[in-house]
């Protein structure tokens, strides 16, 4: 096998797992963009969620510390985080990795129009948050899309319409999505959100 296919096979899908992805990532664009509205119209909406975000992030020292030690912090975060969100899609019926997809969303589209609407600028927003956020969101997708895979076969299977081997091959195939994709993805975001944003924030404060 060339080298070119062994790259293609290591991080190989199958379409119906890609087409739950590409479900997932329509639907969490879309919970942005009306978090973003209605936080507009509506700040004291969002206030609960942003204060859980700031206070969750000054439990983990997130203020205090920099560089490698705040990759550390981020990484080990993340990953438990995410791991968490495609487990969590084993509970048969309730299809929580969606919960998870919708309070991102709620969050991201809240900071934006809370950057806004302080005058701190959308700009200032998105130069400090896409270079980290491109990765970690599509992480996050990619967690909440096998999440819900997994949910699905789980669910068939408490209803008698697949046999309990599909569930273990559907948990094999989302522990290989979140080692081939959201592992290296997130280790990407954090060495980024540790060393490049704070210098890119630093432009504009």
């Amino acid at each position: 096998m060339s080298g070119k296919a062994s790259v293609k096979a290591y991080f190989d899908l199958p379409p119906a797992l890609w087409e739950e992805v590409r479900i997932t990532a329509s639907a969490f664009a879309v919970l942005i963009v009306v978090s973003f509205a209605v936080s507009r119209q509506r700040p004291e909406w969002a206030e609960p969620l942003l204060r859980l975000f700031t206070d969750a992030a000054a439990e983990i020292g997130m203020y205090q510390i920099k560089g490698g030690t705040l990759m550390v912090t981020i990484l080990s975060n993340n990953l438990l985080s995410l791991l968490t969100v495609i487990a969590v899609g084993l509970i048969p019926l309730l299809h929580l990795p969606a919960l998870s997809l919708g309070l991102n969303a709620l969050l991201i589209g809240g900071l934006a129009a809370f950057y806004q609407r302080e005058g701190l600028g959308l700009a200032a927003y998105l130069a400090g948050t896409l270079p980290h956020g491109i990765t970690e969101l599509s992480a996050l997708v990619l967690s909440c899309a096998a999440g819900l895979y997994a949910c699905r076969a789980a669910t068939y299977c408490v209803l008698g319409k697949v046999e309990r081997r599909t569930v273990a091959n559907t948990l094999s195939l989302c522990l290989r999505v979140y080692t081939h994709w959201v592992v290296p993805l997130l280790i990407f975001s954090a060495a980024v959100e540790a060393f490049i944003t704070p210098l890119i924030f630093s432009r504009f404060y």
